[in-house]
Parts: structure tokens; C-alpha cells; sequence
């Protein structure tokens, strides 16, 4: 599924799952270093055992980490998992455990309308263009 997420140099589309999600977040964490992201210290992040994405991993397990993470971003607030504003994190559309559908087709759109078509920069209009089409 294509996504628009916060990347290094702005917003930029890429092909999701969840293994991607999570790395992607890690690297926004890590500020896009590849080292920091192998070297994390962060050991107590629900994510950090599937940071890298390689390896055998459970689906279930990273699953219960997205969840925990936007718990964790939400200071413990269960309702606020689902109210999050963060449109452009990697985790949103798997915030709530599956992936939230609705939310992309309807809240999205509208708010990358509104972020994009408001922007004087080139390359972000460029990229909601490639969206919409």
C-alpha cells in the first residue's frame, strides 16, 4: 500500500507494511543515520528488537510492538491511539492493531489536501500530485 510519510528531505511516498513501518519510524528516530539505526541504545523501545527488519520475526509480536509504541506516543491514553494527529508517521494506518482503512481513505486525504495544497514548496505539491493520480 503506498503512503505518504515524513522522510529525510519532506513527505514522500513509499510502499507499506509493517516490517517498513517500523524501520521507517526508526530511522525518523534516528534522524535517517543507518549506523544509528544498527547501533541503536534505545533498548527499552518496543520496536528496537525489529528496527533493522531483517531476521525471523513474529508478525504477531510486531503487531503488539506498533501498539505499544503509539501507546507509549499517546502517554498511555488508550483513546488517544485512535485520535492521533501524527498523519504522516509510518505507524498511523497500524496504530490500532490492523490496518485502519477508513481512516486513510477519508482523514488523510483531506488533511494531505490541506498540508500539501497550501505549501509553496514545488516538490510537495509534486508529491500530492502523484498521489492523486
Amino acid at each position: 500500500m503506498n503512503i505518504v510519510v515524513a522522510g529525510k528531505n519532506g513527505p514522500k511516498i513509499i510502499h507499506l507494511n509493517r516490517r517498513r513501518a517500523i524501520r521507517e519510524k526508526c530511522l525518523n528516530c534516528s534522524g535517517w543515520d543507518h549506523k544509528e539505526l544498527t547501533h541503536c541504545s534505545h533498548t527499552d523501545c518496543k520496536l528496537h528488537p525489529f528496527r533493522t527488519g531483517n531476521g525471523v520475526q513474529n508478525s504477531a509480536d510486531r503487531i503488539k510492538a506498533i501498539r505499544h509504541y503509539c501507546l507509549f506516543c499517546m502517554n498511555g491514553q488508550v483513546g488517544e491511539v485512535s485520535k492521533c494527529p501524527s498523519i504522516h508517521c509510518p505507524l498511523y494506518i497500524y496504530r490500532k492493531g490492523g490496518v485502519d482503512k477508513v481512516t486513510i481513505g477519508n482523514n488523510r486525504k483531506k488533511n494531505l489536501f490541506r498540508n500539501f495544497s497550501q505549501s509553496n514548496d514545488a516538490d510537495q505539491r509534486k508529491v500530492y500530485a502523484g498521489l492523486r493520480a
